[in-house]
């Protein structure tokens, strides 16, 4: 079964909170347990990474970097493609004012899947995750982490921020060289106007 989740960060609770069309409600997530879900999540995948196969030859760095990119960018047979999507919420939501707090994350190896387990005063709420679906999750965390006020943040990974888009997107997001107004009318340029 396939679940669907979803972030965001909350500036007035200055917390991360997590949404699982399996739940019911959402959960919170203040910056110290964040810090920790990061710290286990990135070490059991470069973990994974670092036990090569017999035929590849490339440093644990090279290989983490490549799986990321693959489960980002490649869909798995049978995916439909589903772009990451980003948004706000409203401060006074209800379903923010239902989340409960996570006290507690622990992730679980049972097989080839991962059990992230979130502990609240409601019970405990799970994910199950394949390696692909973790790296995903992973890079959705890190991209809400990216819009939040924490500036005291240790510095993530290399293969986790580094841009997986293909070059031609990639020169799109650049900034435009200094001097060059973007504001004007695009048909007016320097041309000489017409006489009367």
């Amino acid at each position: 079964m396939t679940v669907s989740t979803t972030f965001g960060y909350s500036a007035t609770e200055d917390r991360i909170w997590l949404s699982c069309d399996a739940w019911p409600q959402r959960v919170w997530f203040p910056r110290r347990l964040v810090r920790g879900i990061l710290r286990i999540t990135i070490a059991q995948l470069e973990a994974q990474a670092g036990g090569a196969q017999a035929d590849d030859e490339r440093p644990p760095s090279e290989r983490i970097a490549a799986a990321h990119d693959a489960s980002l960018n490649k869909p798995r047979p049978g995916e439909r493609g589903r772009a990451l999507q980003m948004g706000r919420e409203d401060a006074n939501a209800p379903a923010l004012q239902t989340a409960v707090l996570c006290t507690r994350f622990v992730l679980e190896r049972p097989g080839e899947h991962f059990d992230l387990v979130f502990h609240t005063p409601a019970g405990q709420r799970r994910l199950r995750l394949s390696r692909t679906g973790l790296h995903r999750w992973l890079h959705a965390l890190h991209m809400v982490l990216q819009g939040s006020d924490w500036a005291d943040w240790p510095a993530a990974p290399d293969w986790l921020t580094r841009s997986y888009l293909p070059p031609a997107l990639q020169s799109l997001l650049t900034l435009p060289p200094d001097g060059l107004d973007l504001e004007g009318d695009a048909d007016e340029g320097d041309a000489p106007r017409p006489g009367p």
